[in-house]
């Protein structure tokens, strides 16, 4: 029953039948993420259907509560089984807060990212325009990958940064000149190739399903480990793509050593750092790393080398 809560979550509880079909659905699931550490496809696959698996089971409360709402006729009947049941009552509660969030979360995030400029999704960075060479070398990269060039900007800092995110106009590019400055033109392109992977791989719906599945699914202790977990196997995946698209991983592997590098000075200097969508500098614990959405520089760095 332990296990089942902390695999299914509260949901799962009340139908014990159908706890050890989705118990042992889940179980296999995360098996195959975990012993697919070398596919980041395959770990995102099965991460995905792990979160499928939570909602079909969240959604089986709210189904099974308007069966009884629709088929027992008798008031007196119908209070009895819900007095009965005070979990299942509960259970239903909860289903329903959480769908309700996910609809204002995704509704919300919708808004902000296809209605705001940069400018306003960022407000704390300052973007200048990028130059020509810069958005023609995006451009080139595109049609490698197959994509329509998105919008490119300059982040006006110093610190090696680069993300690619949905705006008003699209998909949007911002690279910071600190990372221009600091990269040769061929680890450049493979920090390049990395985000434009990001669109290439559609992981904008996957992180928008993992996001709103946490939020449904918030009284699922699992559903808290599942969506950084995802949103990790994505990072890894692009790191793949991009050593596709360039047709070798030496530049990203030296592209990535020459920001951690960089991460580490400042760390020493100042004691802080600031973070970029690209280059995230992990947690050193590692139980708080299970939540970061992020993978850290040497574990990306080592999963290169490792690719065959």
């Amino acid at each position: 029953m332990l296990a089942a809560f902390l695999l299914i979550g509260p949901f799962g509880l009340h139908h014990l039948a159908d706890t050890l079909v989705l118990f042992s659905f889940m179980g296999g699931s995360l098996a195959v993420a975990l012993t697919s550490s070398r596919s980041s496809h395959q770990q995102s696959v099965a991460l995905t259907l792990a979160l499928a698996v939570l909602f079909y089971e969240s959604l089986q409360s709210v189904t099974s509560w308007l069966r009884i709402e629709l088929t027992v006729p008798v008031l007196g009947e119908r209070s009895a089984l819900h007095a009965a049941s005070l979990l299942f009552t509960m259970n239903v509660f909860l289903a329903l807060i959480g769908a309700g969030a996910a609809v204002i979360v995704a509704i919300s995030m919708e808004v902000r990212k296809t209605r705001l400029p940069l400018a306003s999704l960022f407000p704390e960075v300052s973007f200048l325009t990028a130059p020509s060479d810069l958005i023609g070398s995006v451009a080139e990269i595109s049609r490698v990958v197959g994509i329509a060039p998105p919008k490119v900007s300059l982040i006006d800092t110093g610190d090696p940064a680069a993300f690619i995110t949905r705006s008003r106009q699209g998909f949007e590019l911002a690279v910071s000149v600190g990372l221009i400055e600091s990269l040769t033109w061929d680890e450049l392109r493979a920090c390049i190739a990395h985000e434009l992977a990001h669109v290439k791989n559609n992981d904008f719906a996957v992180r928008f399903f993992a996001t709103s599945a946490r939020v449904a699914l918030f009284a699922h202790p699992l559903s808290h480990l599942l969506e950084p977990a995802l949103y990790r196997a994505r990072e890894f995946l692009a790191d793949k793509t991009a050593v596709q698209i360039t047709g070798g991983r030496e530049s990203l592997i030296s592209a990535l050593t020459k920001i951690r590098e960089s991460q580490d000075y400042s760390a020493a200097q100042s004691g802080s750092i600031a973070t970029a969508c690209l280059f995230r500098r992990g947690h050193g614990n590692r139980l708080v790393r299970v939540f970061d959405k992020h993978p850290s520089l040497n574990a990306r760095i080592k999963a290169l080398k490792e690719l065959e």
